[in-house]
């Protein structure tokens, strides 16, 4: 049912599972306004009873986010494993569930598969998404040009054609977009840091899977001898949006590419060092080569430091990526140069940036609302949390107010933005959880492990609505994401947008959410762009947080 959960059990559990040892919560929608606790078991697959105990109800009534009268079933300590386990309370059965420490294996392989399918210019083998290569054209795409370009990019007259082949769609539509795209990019590449000698297949895919994204990046470079060599076009895509439903190798529209940005060239070379970084010891010379990029970029955006993108309100055939303040990517394109090289200058640069002594992880309410590609001093601070004890310390506290976040919701996730909720609020959940895992890593603090073990429940049906937002995973899943790429069937471990509050420009929402709560505000339908889009982004931290739980 539209915007309510009702026609789902009044039990809301993770449906992929819980982690033996870790948290093992629920969430109870009461039926009328009860406010005494009740009892609740859970039974095994052959029925019999493993646990009891009572409910705790919710003091809010009803829980602001979801305009539901909640109570809170808290089974932690349960020793048993398996499949099949159900939770019965109020009259009530949960979906099944299992239990087990192997719960995030596959959905790591999975997830991360969902970037090979998003490939540009390869051609995918597979037998349900399997498809030509497409867009073969954008070995040689113009730039924009005629009145619109004129009016948004004035005095930008480039001529001839580049090539920009390769990389991945970014989300439901064809275009590739540089300051998601690395920041995708670097979120995917810093998953083999957790990565053991058990997981050596997946590491290798992850690899393999970012040389194919950072060569597109560094594609998106404008060649010497442009006034604005050195600098990285903003966005590719069509010079109107391409039909839905489609396919990649059928798209009729024009490809273009829209004027370089400064956020767009340090995020090219914020990702370019990172990768130097992380695979110098597989491929030195390929490291050499991303790291001499790195510098160019980062070289280019000084000497075009305000070169800024419009907001174009997605008029012209794509999304416009727009961030009106580049102080936060010299920071962190700065960080991740100093992490490659150890040079003085850019050591220089990243502290005295006014960056590096702002509070990055509440500046726009992240603390709540996470991060994403318009404010990137976060994942600075998490590449630096290793290095520098005062990044450390950042990240600590950081994760100590999100575990205060996570204890202030009945559903268990470590994000309650004041303001709304975002387009993509599941992707902006999966990086808060990727502080709480790097906090753990830094820390050894089990709390944390804990945090992010039980934060993956919202998105995996302990939510207002009752349902998983990974396709394939769990009883009820989104399965009808936005997607040309995949048509009307998207595959196993493709994450959708979530829950959408907040009025974005531009992209209406469905009138049916209207006046919803925020959690309510969720279609599985290819019409709702603003809540059932999928995106690289939200993927990328879907495999670190995956891997991560996946470890042993």
């Amino acid at each position: 049912m539209i915007g309510t959960g009702d026609a789902r059990p009044r039990v809301r559990v993770n449906q992929v599972g819980y982690l033996p040892g870790r948290p093992m919560r629920a969430t109870l929608v009461v039926a009328g306004h009860a406010d005494a606790p009740v009892g609740f078991v859970v039974r095994d697959a052959s029925g019999e009873k493993v646990h009891s105990g009572r409910s705790q109800p919710w003091p809010a009534r009803p829980e602001p986010t979801s305009g539901q009268w909640v109570h809170v079933l808290d089974f932690t300590g349960l020793d048993a494993t398996g499949e099949g386990f159900r939770v019965e309370a109020d009259g009530a059965v949960s979906h099944p569930f299992a239990i087990d420490d192997r719960l995030y294996d596959p959905l790591a392989f999975d997830a991360l598969r969902f970037f090979r399918l998003m490939r540009c210019g390869a051609p995918v083998d597979d037998p349900v998404h399997g498809r030509p290569a497409g867009h073969l054209g954008d070995r040689a795409v113009p730039a924009w040009t005629g009145p619109d370009a004129e009016r948004l990019y004035p005095g930008w007259t480039p001529t001839g054609t580049f090539d920009v082949s390769g990389g991945w769609y970014d989300a439901g539509d064809y275009g590739k977009y540089t300051t998601s795209g690395a920041l995708a990019e670097w979120q995917l590449l810093g998953t083999i840091g957790l990565l053991s000698g058990s997981h050596d297949d997946l590491s290798d895919r992850i690899r393999s899977e970012c040389r194919w994204q950072l060569d597109w990046l560094l594609r998106m470079r404008v060649p010497a001898g442009d006034p604005l060599a050195g600098m990285a076009f903003h966005r590719v895509h069509g010079t109107e949006w391409s039909p839905l439903p489609g396919r990649p190798h059928e798209d009729p529209t024009t490809r273009v590419l829209h004027r370089p940005s400064t956020t767009a060239t340090l995020h090219v070379a914020a990702a370019a060092a990172h990768g130097a970084r992380l695979l110098r010891d597989d491929d030195p010379a390929y490291a050499a080569t991303l790291l001499a990029a790195a510098r160019d970029a980062y070289a280019a955006a000084h000497r075009n430091p305000v070169l800024l993108a419009p907001d174009d309100e997605g008029a012209f055939g794509g999304g416009p990526y727009n961030d009106a303040d580049p102080a936060d990517d010299f920071y962190w394109a700065a960080a991740e140069l100093w992490l490659a090289t150890g040079s003085p200058a850019y050591l220089r640069d990243l502290e005295s940036s006014p960056e590096h002594t702002a509070d990055a992880f509440s500046a726009n309410g992240f603390d709540a609302g996470g991060f994403d590609f318009h404010r990137v001093t976060a994942p600075a601070r998490l590449s630096l949390a290793g290095s520098l004890p005062s990044a450390r310390e950042s990240v600590v506290a950081a994760a100590d107010r999100l575990v205060g976040v996570q204890e202030r919701q009945p559903w268990g996730q470590p994000y309650a933005p004041d303001d709304g909720w975002d387009w993509g609020s599941n992707g902006r959940l999966l990086n808060n959880l990727v502080v709480l895992a790097v906090a753990h890593r830094t820390t050894g603090d089990p709390r944390y492990h804990d945090a992010v073990a039980s934060g993956v429940d919202y998105l995996f049906g302990r939510n207002a609505l009752g349902q998983s937002y990974v396709t394939g995973y769990g009883t009820d899943f989104s399965r009808r994401q936005r997607t040309r790429v995949f048509g009307s069937t998207p595959p196993r471990g493709a994450l959708a947008g979530g829950a959408n509050s907040k009025p974005t420009p531009g992209f209406p929402s469905d009138p049916r959410l209207d006046g919803l709560p925020p959690q309510l505000r969720y279609l599985d339908e290819p019409t709702s762009e603003v809540t059932n889009d999928v995106c690289v982004r939200w993927n990328a931290p879907l495999v670190f947080v995956a891997a991560y739980l996946a470890q042993r």
